[in-house]
């Protein structure tokens, strides 16, 4: 793409880094323009390509191990907040791997004591398999 011109330092780091032929008028690169004549794919669009993520098990965890608490990406940044949300929600909008009981079959009145389970979380009873 000769007809575009990088006109600030920013761009001429993205061209440098890409590998982008410097204008001929344009001294200020330090890119070689031989390396986007020697490779014809190295200047091709990669931006919708979609890198392999981390392998992470997805859903309540079956062992509580701290380093787990990590979000679909493999980052902190979507993780439940307040931490208390993992109680309630473990696998429909957070990937906090969390243990929560049955409440249908096995623990039907764990949040017994709670009035308001947002207020009294720990009261909440400890449920051992």
């Amino acid at each position: 793409m000769d007809h575009l011109k990088a006109i600030n330092q920013k761009a001429r780091r993205i061209q440098a880094h890409v590998g982008a032929p410097v204008a001929a008028n344009d001294g200020t690169a330090d890119a070689p323009a031989s390396a986007a004549a020697s490779d014809p794919d190295a200047l091709d669009v990669v931006g919708l390509e979609s890198r392999q993520g981390p392998h992470i098990p997805l859903g309540c965890s079956l062992v509580f191990a701290p380093g787990w608490e990590v979000d679909s990406t493999g980052g902190t940044a979507g993780l439940c907040q307040p931490v208390e949300r993992d109680l309630f929600d473990c696998h429909l909008a957070c990937f906090w791997p969390a243990h929560v009981p049955d409440q249908l079959n096995h623990a039907p009145d764990w949040t017994g004591k709670c009035a308001a389970a947002q207020k009294d979380w720990r009261k909440i009873d400890l449920i051992f398999p």
